[in-house]
């Protein structure tokens, strides 16, 4: 049998990039664009009986909710996606997050309904979780497997530039908070979530130009038998588990300043709620272009050096972060969100789709991917600003946030160490000589 598998033509690569740009962009739009609205909103429409402190409690745990839902969508879409391939799967998983969200935009408020209000924002909520449990690997995936050998980190990096969702997110949300007087509250907060149909489809429009890689196609021609949940866990427990170490480090920097930090600046810092959302705008633009940079350092120098400068500097600059948020300036509380997004989230995000597709056989790699991705947003991302805000409720100081900061990120940095050989990224490197050849 020749195990030589014929590289993806050029412009599929081309049209796999923006598909799997457009496709993370739109998700984490949804996604994120829940998060902010969490901060800055649903403490007071959906929660206006409970004190300031405990509606920011309530609101993040419905945030929690999304994230708990992840592990589940993405063992359902995982397995789907393995079975009848990445494609058909990411178009349902965007279906599903599109309906959520436009659930969403319409759901009245607590005033109207009572009960029912916060009871349907939580099970919207569980619908995005479910369908970007199996997005991220999906995009992931489609990216990974059309690429050239030697480009893979590169290539791979192309889904954290959906980045560019959070970009869309926070200028939706600093165009809807500028409505003047109680508009927002009212009517003005919804009109993000209603803009995601268009984006959804756009990219629905992208995804049907795109097929399944060769390499997933040989493999579900030539397998007599497909993995099952079972078999996958017990032979692939141990990048799992390793892999949700390393993810955790990205999980807790990025939600300790999207979610908490920005609430933390307007509530806590003062300061003005559309231009805190601008200077994180900003910070997310830098942030998405240092993505790029951050996957061509990976296929250079290797996954693992990349990795852990991104987790050292988390641990650094979270021990001046919160005080650069104490100086009462936008401009500096932008810096702080630029530093920590562009040197410590980019490096740690940027080689994961590459990190983790390395880990499982094609026939597997989905639902492996998917699981390692879900696991520490739901652990840590989908937790971490209700344990930085009971952290700050419970201490009334910063410093026990920096300090869960940094146990998380000395986890992720042995767990790095564990998962990345030298050897595994040599051999990669090693397919840029040989253009016949898209060996895994």
């Amino acid at each position: 049998m020749n195990d030589t598998v014929t590289p993806n033509s050029t412009s599929m690569q081309r049209r796999a990039a923006l598909a799997g740009f457009a496709a993370s962009t739109i998700e984490l739009y949804d996604f994120l664009l829940y998060s902010t609205m969490a901060a800055l909103v649903f403490n007071e429409v959906f929660f206006p009986t409970y004190s300031s402190g405990a509606g920011l409690l309530a609101s993040f745990a419905t945030l929690a909710v999304g994230f708990l839902a992840r592990p589940l969508g993405s063992i359902l879409l995982g397995r789907l996606g393995d079975r009848i391939g990445r494609q058909r799967t990411l178009v349902f998983s965007l279906s599903l997050m599109a309906a959520a969200s436009l659930g969403i935009g319409v759901l009245p408020t607590y005033e109207q309904i009572g009960v029912f209000a916060p009871l349907l924002l939580v099970i919207f909520r569980m619908l995005q979780g479910l369908a970007l449990g199996g997005e991220w690997a999906g995009a992931a995936l489609t990216l990974v497997e059309h690429a050239k050998p030697g480009r893979r980190y590169m290539m791979g990096s192309i889904v954290q530039m959906g980045a560019f969702g959070i970009v869309l997110a926070t200028l939706a949300t600093s165009i809807s908070s500028s409505i003047s007087g109680d508009n927002f509250l009212t009517w003005g907060w919804r009109l993000p979530f209603l803009f995601s149909i268009v984006l959804f489809g756009l990219t629905y429009w992208i995804r049907r130009q795109i097929t399944d890689s060769a390499e997933f196609v040989k493999a579900k021609s030539v397998a007599t038998t497909k993995p099952s949940l079972g078999s996958i866990l017990r032979n692939h427990w141990r990048p799992i588990a390793l892999g949700t170490g390393v993810a955790a480090a990205g999980n807790v920097v990025y939600y300790t300043i999207s979610t908490f930090g920005l609430s933390y600046a307007v509530n806590d810092g003062g300061l003005p709620r559309t231009s805190v959302l601008n200077a994180l705008m900003i910070a997310s633009v830098i942030y998405t272009a240092c993505i790029g940079g951050a996957g061509w350092f990976a296929d250079k120098f290797g996954p693992r050096a990349v990795l852990l400068t991104g987790i050292t500097a988390a641990v650094v600059i979270s021990t001046f972060f919160f005080t650069l948020l104490d100086q009462g300036s936008v401009v500096i509380v932008g810096i702080a969100f630029t530093l920590y997004l562009a040197l410590a989230h980019a490096p740690i995000q940027a080689p994961q789709a590459g990190v983790f597709s390395d880990q499982f056989p094609p026939l597997a790699r989905y639902t492996g991917v998917a699981l390692t991705q879900a696991l520490p947003t739901t652990i840590i991302g989908g937790t971490a600003p209700f344990v930085a805000q009971l952290l700050m409720n419970t201490t009334g100081s910063t410093w026990a946030i920096t300090g869960y900061i940094v146990v998380v990120s000395v986890v992720a940095f042995a767990c790095t160490f564990a998962l990345t050989r030298a050897s595994k990224w040599k051999s990669v490197k090693a397919e840029a000589s040989n253009p016949t050849t898209h060996a895994r």
